[in-house]
């Protein structure tokens, strides 16, 4: 433990150490998602649900034991708003790129994308969690992706 303490000042640095190159890659893929938004890009939401998954992969791959960190063990810590900014951009992404565009309540349609957004990343935390074996988690991730996106339009167009 000793030698640990020679590389960071205390606890915060040595989390701070595990967990900001993952961060730092969540960030980046939040802020070029934004730019898109921001560009006027006009990315599918079956783009984005490509690109996102394709994402979540490579940094579940690549920052698999990392990610669960931030994501588990950060509470009270500057990552705390990690999951937060994450559950806000898919969030957005959901409202902007497919409900706002059909004939729903802005409100209602406000209300879903929390709730899918949030319940979406749990499941993926699990996932990721759970699933060790790359091509597992690949496959997990996809059907997980479309079990909430795929058709999702198809579920809300009849009005009750």
């Amino acid at each position: 433990m000793g030698n640990v303490y020679r590389y960071f000042e205390n606890k915060e640095k040595v989390l701070e150490g595990v967990v900001y190159p993952v961060y730092k890659k969540i960030m980046d893929y939040i802020e070029l998602s934004e730019s898109y938004i921001k560009a006027g890009e006009n990315k599918t939401f079956e783009d984005f649900r490509n690109e996102i998954n394709n994402y979540i992969i490579q940094i579940s791959e690549d920052f698999r034991l990392e990610l669960l960190i931030l994501f588990k063990g950060t509470e009270g810590t500057k990552f705390e708003k990690t999951r937060r900014e994450l559950v806000s951009l898919i969030e957005n992404r959901i409202y902007e790129g497919l409900f706002k565009r059909m004939k729903m309540d802005d409100v209602e349609a406000a209300f879903f994308s929390r709730i899918v957004a949030r319940s979406f990343l749990d499941s993926l935390i699990m996932v990721i969690s759970e699933t060790g074996e790359p091509e597992k988690l690949k496959k997990m991730i996809y059907r997980l992706n479309d079990f909430y996106f795929k058709h999702l339009s198809d579920r809300f167009e009849t009005e009750v």
